[in-house]
C-alpha cells in the first residue's frame, strides 16, 4: 500500500533536494577554486624559494657554486609545510648543489619560469624551475634551479578550506529547512485548523466550513465542500420531509380505519367476521406504529429540525417518568417493569422528546419480547466521565451473531414469535449517536435476556 505523505513533507523534500544539488555543486566548485588558489599560493612559495637560492649564486674562478648557509639548508629541509628538495644544474647540466637524485627537468621550453608535476621517491611532487644567468651578458648560459615538494601538503589544505566552507553552507541549509518547515507549518495552519473542524464535527452537523481563515489557494476547495453539504443538507432535508408528510398523512385515514374497525367489533356478532375484523384492527395498530417510528426516525436522523433545542436535562428523572408510563402495558403482559437509579439530579445535555422517544422503543421492546412473568429494569448509573443508561430484560435474548444486525432498519430476529417492524433499536442508535453517545448491546446479567446499554458523556 502506497504511503501517503504529508503536504509539508512533499514541500520539504521537493525544498530540499535542490538545495542538497546545488550545496553538492556548489562544493565541487569551491573545491576547484580552492585547490587552484592553494596551488598558486604554494607555487609562489616555490619561486620565492627558488629565487633565494637564485641569489646565492656564485661564481668564483670561473667556477660555479651556491653559497647557502647551514641555517638556510635547515630552514629548507624543515618547512611547516614540507620539506623542500631543490637541485641546482649548471649551463651544461652538470651538478652543483642540492640532491641530485632530484629528477631532471625535460622540456622546459624557453620560458625563464616553468611549473610541472612529477614522481619524486614514489610520491608525486610539484616542481618550479628557475632559469638563473651565471653572469649576464657574459654568454656563459645560466643555472637550472629545481625546487620540489610534495603535493600532500596541498591537498590537505585545499580539504581544511572546502571544509570550513562546506560546513557552515551545510548548516546554513539545515537552518533554512528548519525554518522552511517551521513556515510550511504556519502556512498551512489554516488547513490543520480546517482538518480539525472537519474531524470534531459531529456526522449529523452538515452546516458550512469556515473559509475566512483559510488562504486563498484553499478557499475553492472550502467553497466546493460547502456546495457539497448545502445538496447533501438538502436531499436529506428533502427524504425526511417525504417520510413526515407521508406518515402524517397516513395517520389520520389509518386513525379512522382503526376507530371503524374498533366500532364494527363491538357490533359484529359473526365469529367470522369478528375475526377478520380484529386482524384488521391489529393491522391498522402495527401500521400505525410503524408510521410512529418513522417519523420518529426522520426527527432523529442527521439533518432534521429538532423539535426541541439541546439542553440540560435530569435523565434519571426522565427515565423514571417514562418507566411509569409503561406500567400498564407491563402490567397487561404480567411483566415486572422496575426502575433503579439514583434520587439526586444526574443532568446530561440533550434533546427530552428524543430521549423519551429512544427509552420508549427501549422499554416497549423489552416489554413486548419478554415472556409473562418476566422483568424489564431501567437503570441510569452514573459512571465516571459518562452516564450510562440502559434496559434490561429476561427475554430471549439476542444471538451474539446477530447483535449488529438488529441496530439495521427494518431488520428483525427470526423465531422470536412476536410481531414488529424492525425500527425500533435503529431509532435507539439514530438518536444515541445524534447525542454523541456510545450505544452497546449485551446479554443479561445472568446470561440470558438482552441488556442495551447507552453511554452519554456528562456535561463540562
Amino acid at each position: 500500500m502506497r504511503k501517503i505523505r504529508t503536504l509539508r513533507s512533499q514541500l520539504i523534500v521537493w525544498l530540499a533536494v535542490p538545495f542538497l544539488v546545488l550545496w553538492s555543486v556548489s562544493t565541487l566548485i569551491d573545491y576547484d577554486i580552492a585547490k587552484r588558489f592553494v596551488n598558486l599560493a604554494y607555487d609562489r612559495a616555490l619561486l620565492d624559494t627558488a629565487l633565494d637560492i637564485g641569489r646565492q649564486v656564485k661564481v668564483v674562478n670561473n667556477r660555479i657554486y651556491v653559497d647557502l648557509p647551514d641555517i638556510a639548508l635547515q630552514m629548507l629541509q624543515t618547512r611547516e609545510s614540507d620539506r623542500v628538495h631543490y637541485l641546482v644544474t649548471g649551463p651544461n647540466r652538470e651538478f652543483i648543489s642540492g640532491e641530485p637524485d632530484l629528477p631532471p627537468a625535460h622540456d622546459l621550453g624557453p620560458d625563464r619560469v616553468s611549473y610541472y608535476d612529477d614522481e619524486y621517491r614514489g610520491r608525486l611532487i610539484r616542481v618550479v624551475a628557475l632559469r638563473v644567468p651565471v653572469q649576464p651578458g657574459s654568454a656563459k648560459g645560466a643555472v637550472l634551479i629545481q625546487v620540489a615538494e610534495r603535493v600532500t601538503a596541498r591537498s590537505d589544505f585545499a580539504r581544511q578550506i572546502i571544509l570550513r566552507m562546506a560546513l557552515p553552507q551545510g548548516l546554513l541549509i539545515l537552518a533554512a529547512a528548519l525554518i522552511v518547515w517551521y513556515g510550511v507549518g504556519r502556512g498551512l495552519a489554516p488547513l490543520a485548523n480546517l482538518r480539525k473542524e472537519i474531524e470534531h464535527r459531529s456526522h449529523r452537523d452538515l452546516s458550512a466550513l469556515p473559509e475566512e481563515q483559510a488562504p486563498n489557494e484553499v478557499q475553492p476547495l472550502i467553497r466546493a465542500m460547502n456546495d457539497l453539504l448545502a445538496r447533501l443538507s438538502a436531499a436529506l432535508a428533502a427524504q425526511q420531509r417525504f417520510i413526515a408528510d407521508a406518515a402524517h398523512q397516513l395517520r389520520t385515514p389509518l386513525a379512522g380505519i382503526k376507530t371503524q374497525t374498533e366500532l364494527a367489533l363491538r357490533n359484529s356478532q359473526s365469529d367470522e367476521v369478528h375475526t377478520t375484523l380484529s386482524q384488521l384492527h391489529t393491522a391498522s395498530e402495527q401500521t400505525t406504529r410503524l408510521i410512529n417510528q418513522l417519523l420518529a426516525l426522520a426527527r432523529a436522523e442527521p439533518g432534521a429540525r429538532r423539535e426541541h433545542a439541546i439542553e440540560r436535562l435530569d435523565i434519571a428523572r426522565l427515565a423514571r417518568d417514562t418507566a411509569t408510563e409503561w406500567v400498564p402495558r407491563a402490567l397487561e403482559r404480567n411483566i415486572d417493569l422496575g426502575f433503579e437509579g439514583p434520587d439526586a439530579a444526574v443532568d446530561i445535555e440533550g434533546n427530552a422528546f428524543l430521549l423519551k422517544e429512544m427509552l420508549n422503543n427501549l422499554l416497549d421492546n423489552g416489554i413486548r419480547y419478554t415472556q409473562p412473568g418476566g422483568q424489564v429494569t431501567a437503570r441510569v448509573v452514573p459512571d465516571g466521565r459518562q452516564v450510562a443508561l440502559s434496559v434490561e430484560d429476561t427475554g430471549p435474548g439476542i444471538p451474539e451473531r446477530e447483535r449488529e444486525r438488529v441496530f439495521e432498519r427494518f431488520y428483525r430476529v427470526l423465531g422470536t414469535g412476536t410481531e414488529g417492524c424492525g425500527l425500533g433499536l435503529a431509532i435507539v442508535r439514530e438518536i444515541a449517536l445524534s447525542h454523541g453517545a456510545e450505544i452497546a448491546l449485551d446479554a443479561g446479567p445472568v446470561g440470558t435476556g438482552t441488556t442495551v446499554k447507552v453511554s452519554f458523556p456528562k456535561p463540562v
